[in-house]
């Protein structure tokens, strides 16, 4: 039996496939083009928008955390497409700028879900008792 995941789980497992997709991009770069880095940045919109939803049912430290990474994923999202050319340098600058970003998403989410857990471990916790 698995152990089924919270919606903030999902979300950092999104989080963490946007980075391996964007890691594949660039494994492939001599095939990469303007086309895979506009995935990658609509994967990242996609997500930055689910995480803010997510981000409004939270307490504050994990919300806190969730924006981090909305803030990070915006910044990939908003990487200015080449017009005048589709040349093999610029498709490299803008995944390496989407990966780290995704990277640091990721990173904050993670933090987010350890916040989470801690606060449910406290909630539950056995109160100790002084005798």
């Amino acid at each position: 039996m698995t152990k089924p995941h919270t919606v903030l789980e999902m979300t950092r497992i999104d989080a963490q496939n946007l980075h391996k997709k964007i890691s594949a991009n660039m494994a492939k770069a001599e095939k990469a083009t303007w086309a895979d880095v506009k995935s990658a940045q609509a994967d990242a919109k996609a997500l930055g928008s689910k995480m803010t939803t997510l981000a409004k049912d939270q307490a504050d430290t994990v919300k806190s955390a969730i924006q981090t990474a909305v803030a990070k994923l915006e910044a990939a999202g908003q990487l200015v497409e080449n017009k005048t050319c589709d040349a093999k340098d610029d498709v490299e600058r803008a995944n390496a700028a989407m990966l780290d970003s995704a990277h640091k998403a990721a990173q904050a989410l993670s933090a987010a879900v350890a916040a989470a857990r801690s606060k449910l471990a406290q909630a539950i916790a056995p109160k100790k008792v002084v005798s």
